[in-house]
């Protein structure tokens, strides 16, 4: 399939010197959509790629599982680290706590410390050795030993299982059990000799120790003794006690006392006031103290000097008693009796009060007696609690060490029982295994890397081959790329080849050279332009479409040959069609269709009551196809076709209702404004995009320039350029029998007067009916080197 080409792909100077040069490709990253649409148009190198990174990472992954396969065993340890072990042989709290642990230099929780020592070549020598010695030809297996956690989540490390697993890998099952067993004697023989290494220096270091620790102890309780006898005390606690309750007992007494000395003052001041008379009052006062019974009477027996004078004095009061029962009141023996007795009141008075004052003396010595004890008895106690503290501190120095003597010397006894003990510390809870099915490569995963290898070398040639062709290939790119309507394609027809760099007078040749041109090539391009006028047709349901300007982004894509081949089928349908030549800078139509350009559009726009029916051409042979050509050159042409004389113009001719479609040829429309500014006055315009021609970043300036101006934009034409095979045939005509349009062969087209006969005259022996089209003669080489390409493309 080929299409409508018109001139070399670089734009020659002249009135299009302002078209800028294409524009570099985006340096930017590419998105993720972009990257879908670049493998979407490279598919076919892509899958190639892909396919043959896959096949080839398979291949070689085979190859390695034949040639040097990998085979995994291993073992687990219950490890009783002969660094960090501490349940080892009954040591632990019972051997001495903190103190084994230093002895033993305990590091715990390092793990990984014991794993790295495992797997360096310090414990593996020998068992590398000898391995070198009884395989000298073969690849050691390299061992590897890892913690078995017991956290089956695996998210914190801390939760270990105290098992490792030791694992091997080699090239030969026998090999690698060989280097498991040795691997296994060899650690269990390490961990015996290192729990043996540590015990021994924590003897030596114990023996070290145990002095210091000894005369630590003896100088404390030489310290104790030196206390003890400087204070005068062997327990300070209980005799502490013992004071608090003498200091208490003599409170006592003293309060007793005070009471004591309360009544006698009491009692002295009731004989003065003579209260107190002989017959009542009896002291009986020597130590100081009093009973209760004297205590809670009012009479107070003391123990009076003058008793004569208490009898005395009794007798009086007798007889005075019985005088009264026998005399007067006048009588002079009464009075005589009272008084005597009154004479000898004072004098005993007087010697109570002595007998009273005497027992309160000699209360008060005892009461400040007791006062004195009791002072002496609190400062003692006061000074108790620094001796208890220091005593305290002394026997809690004392017990610490002794304690630690204790510890180190049952620690030292421990060891020395476990280093004449031959037990392992270290237990094999999984004997070695090798599993007899090669674990690498695995072909499952090798064939997903390879793969997953594939697809990136494939993406990387695909975004490779489309930075280094930055033009579309199909119209289905464009699509997607512009994001605009497609209105057509218009496949390549290799007959229109050099039409432009000829200067060829097309209808001419067109009409002389149909019988030679192969009758599906005819067929294709037509139904093309008739898809287009029914596309143009449908684009609006309230308005018809008539007036349409042709434009595209550069030079060279195909415009001016196109809305040619467009105007002429639409007049072999019978349509009346009207082509403007709108290029005021480089004319192309007059030359297309071999007609003169003397007068013309810029005539009408320059030259008052010049009337546009009179400069009107009709194409010979075509009745209902006529044409304005550009006319003379003009120095500005953005002005003419801007101005209000072309407004009307337009409008004048799209009312007239002569023609069914009037189609103007413009200049491009990046960097020239004549094609937006036309468009204003039109129902749209028809952006051509030239496939394998121009870089795929001018469409899209010329749709945003285009926008911007205002003008409305009815859609794109695509125009291959190139033949490509049959890849951008976007209609498949040769699914209903018109023949193959890749090899030349006739085809039916039915709507045409076309010859069927003569056509087929024109068929080559290579024809697909024959044997030729299977055999690889040139042509068909060719072909195929040519589908392959646009395939890969």
């Amino acid at each position: 399939m080929a299409s409508i080409t018109t001139e070399p792909a670089s734009a020659p100077p002249g009135p299009y010197a302002l078209v800028p040069p294409a524009a570099p490709a985006d340096e930017g990253g590419v998105g993720l959509k972009g990257l879908v649409r670049v493998l979407q148009r490279r598919r076919g190198i892509f899958l190639l790629t892909t396919i043959t990174v896959t096949a080839i990472a398979g291949l070689y992954t085979v190859y390695r599982r034949v040639q040097s396969p990998v085979f995994l065993g291993g073992f687990s340890l219950l490890i009783a680290d002969p660094i960090s072990d501490t349940t080892a042989g009954g040591s632990g709290e019972a051997a001495g706590g903190a103190i084994a642990s230093v002895a033993r230099n305990v590091s715990r929780n390092d793990v990984p410390t014991l794993i790295r020592v495992l797997e360096s070549p310090v414990v593996l020598e020998p068992v590398f050795s000898d391995l070198q010695r009884r395989f000298p030809e073969q690849t050691l297996p390299r061992v590897s030993v890892s913690l078995v956690s017991a956290d089956p989540t695996q998210k914190n490390p801390i939760l270990a299982s105290g098992v490792l697993a030791v694992q091997a890998r080699g090239g030969s099952p026998d090999l690698v059990n060989e280097t498991l067993r040795l691997t296994e004697k060899t650690y269990l023989n390490w961990a015996l000799q290192q729990r043996r290494e540590k015990l021994t220096e924590g003897v030596k270091f114990l023996d070290q120790q145990a002095p210091e620790l000894q005369a630590r102890s003896s100088a404390l309780q030489g310290e104790l003794e030196r206390f003890r006898t400087s204070n005068n005390v062997l327990a300070p606690e209980a005799e502490a006690a013992a004071v608090r309750s003498q200091a208490e007992e003599l409170r006592r007494s003293l309060e007793s006392q005070l009471a004591e000395r309360r009544r006698l003052q009491q009692v002295r001041a009731d004989v003065a006031s003579g209260k107190l008379t002989a017959r009542t009052f009896t002291s009986t006062a020597g130590d100081g103290g009093t009973s209760e019974s004297a205590r809670s009477s009012t009479s107070v027996t003391l123990d009076v000097p003058n008793q004569p004078l208490l009898t005395e004095l009794t007798r009086l009061e007798g007889e005075i008693a019985e005088a009264r029962s026998t005399y007067t009141a006048e009588s002079p023996y009464l009075r005589n009796l009272i008084s005597a007795r009154d004479q000898l009141k004072p004098a005993l008075q007087r010697k109570e009060l002595e007998a009273v004052d005497a027992t309160l003396q000699q209360l008060d010595g005892s009461i400040s007696a007791l006062r004195s004890q009791i002072g002496g008895t609190d400062d003692r106690f006061r000074s108790q609690p620094a001796l208890l503290r220091q005593y305290e501190d002394l026997q809690k120095k004392l017990e610490i060490a002794q304690g630690n003597l204790a510890s180190y010397l049952s620690t030292r006894d421990q060891f020395q029982l476990e280093i004449a003990q031959n037990n392992v510390p270290w237990k094999v809870i999984s004997p070695a295994a090798v599993n007899p099915t090669p674990v690498e490569p695995r072909l499952g995963r090798g064939l997903l890397q390879g793969l997953l290898l594939g697809l990136v070398a494939g993406g990387g040639v695909a975004l490779l081959r489309d930075r280094l062709d930055h033009v579309f290939h199909t119209p289905g790119e464009v699509r997607d790329e512009l994001k605009v309507p497609l209105l057509g394609h218009i496949p390549y027809i290799s007959f229109f080849e050099g039409v432009r760099r000829d200067k060829r007078f097309l209808l001419k040749d067109l009409d002389a050279q149909q019988s030679g041109i192969a009758g599906y090539q005819r067929f294709t391009y037509q139904e093309a332009f008739r898809n287009l006028y029914t596309s143009l047709r449908f684009l609006n349901s309230d308005r018809p479409v008539k007036s349409v300007a042709v434009s595209s982004s550069v030079p060279s894509e195909g415009k001016s040959l196109l809305i040619v081949l467009l105007a002429k089928t639409l007049s072999e349908l019978g349509k009346r069609v009207l082509l403007v030549d709108a290029d005021l800078r480089q004319p192309q139509v007059h030359h297309r269709l071999g007609l003169n350009n003397l007068s013309g559009l810029s005539n009408l726009l320059t030259e008052e009551g010049a009337d546009w029916r009179s400069l009107l051409q009709t194409v010979p042979d075509h009745e209902s196809w006529q044409v304005l050509t550009a006319g003379r050159r003009v120095p500005d042409p953005p002005r003419l076709l801007s101005s209000e004389r072309m407004g009307h113009l337009v409008t004048e001719i799209a009312e007239s209702g002569v023609y069914d479609l009037i189609l103007y040829d413009t200049p491009p429309a990046l960097g020239l404004a004549d094609a937006s500014l036309l468009a204003e006055n039109l129902d749209g315009m028809l952006l051509v995009v030239g496939l394998n021609k121009v870089d795929r970043q001018l469409p899209a300036q010329a749709i945003e320039r285009i926008k911007s101006a205002g003008a409305p934009l009815l859609g794109i034409v695509t125009n291959a350029r190139i033949d490509a095979g049959g890849k951008s045939g976007i209609y498949g005509y040769a699914k209903y029998g018109y023949g193959s349009y890749t090899d030349g062969a006739t085809a039916l087209d039915p709507s045409t007067a076309y010859n069927y006969y003569s056509a087929a005259e024109s068929v080559p022996s290579s024809s697909p009916g024959g044997l030729a089209a299977i055999i690889p003669n040139r042509q068909n080489i060719k072909r195929w080197k040519k589908s392959l390409n646009n395939w890969l493309n």
